[in-house]
């Protein structure tokens, strides 16, 4: 069994954890084990016209044994259907035929999600067309609510990211980096990438993240607005969403409400109690968050 972490201070406490949360060197090398597989079959069939990372992986706010892997698969615009599942239920269809080393393959929107036996990271391919350029970015369609198309900027939005982060002393990806490990301790169905940018916003307009107060701020935020979904702080594309479904909007908010009751009291006892507040951290973000003596 694994000795309970201790630190001294909460800040540490935070420091520890989130380099626990930080992928290993052998799951960033397991990340690339079928992806010229994957490449190589929908190169054949689509003749894409590129194939590249993208994600909590590529945007440093992946979560050790949680994260998925997530890959773009530009497609000839000629290959769009008018209706977004018929693009995925098609793609689903050929690498269910052709990559005979997965286990199992789903559509997951706006993604073709595929599982390997053995391997811990699950790869999640999504199928994007041109839409148009904006400030040197190419803007992509994927697959969007109601069998629609939505706008996609994920190289911009990675740059997005990096750049707010330089700024607040890597305090950003930090911060997107815990709201996603309460995501996974609590399988909460909200978005990971509507998390990143919340977190990017909140960073674009505080020049100091203390992450004490920035957690509840942010929570309370979301809360309040009842994680409809959000203008994209990068100005690029139509607003982002945090659920898939309203069903998962609402159990989304449930849980934030109660992580939020406990990050208010951990807040109120930061500097005070430190132990007690890292017992309320601990419920947030689970038992390998250090106790603080």
């Amino acid at each position: 069994m694994a000795m309970t972490a201790v630190a001294v201070t909460i800040s540490e406490a935070f420091s520890e954890y989130l380099k626990t949360k930080i992928p290993k060197s052998w799951e960033r090398e397991e990340v690339t084990k079928f992806r010229t597989r994957i490449n190589e079959i929908l190169s054949a069939e689509y003749g894409l016209l590129g194939f590249f990372q993208s994600g909590s992986f590529s945007n440093g706010t992946g979560i050790s044994l949680k994260s998925d892997v997530d890959y773009m698969a530009w497609i000839p615009i000629a290959r769009k259907t008018t209706y977004s599942s018929s693009t995925l239920e098609a793609m689903k269809s050929l690498l269910t035929i052709k990559l005979w080393e997965a286990s199992s393959i789903w559509t997951s929107r706006p993604t073709v999600s595929i599982d390997f036996r053995g391997i811990v990271t699950q790869y999640e391919v999504t199928p994007a067309f041109y839409e148009r350029e904006a400030n040197g970015h190419i803007i992509y369609s994927i697959s969007g609510p109601n069998n629609t198309w939505r706008e996609s900027a994920p190289k911009a939005h990675l740059a997005y990211v990096r750049d707010i982060d330089q700024k607040r002393n890597g305090k950003v990806k930090g911060l997107a980096r815990l709201l996603k490990a309460w995501k996974y301790e609590h399988d909460v169905p909200v978005s990971s990438f509507y998390l990143e940018m919340r977190a990017a916003e909140y960073g674009a307009s505080n020049d100091s993240i203390i992450y004490p107060s920035a957690l509840p701020s942010l929570m309370r935020k979301m809360v309040n607005h009842e994680l409809r979904s959000m203008n994209d702080p990068a100005g690029l594309v139509n607003r982002i969403s945090a659920c898939s479904s309203e069903l998962k909007r609402t159990t989304s908010i449930r849980a934030m409400q109660t992580a939020l009751g406990h990050l208010d009291t951990a807040f109120s006892k930061w500097t005070v109690d430190n132990y007690a507040a890292s017992q309320e951290l601990r419920i947030v973000f689970g038992s390998d968050f250090p106790f603080v003596f």
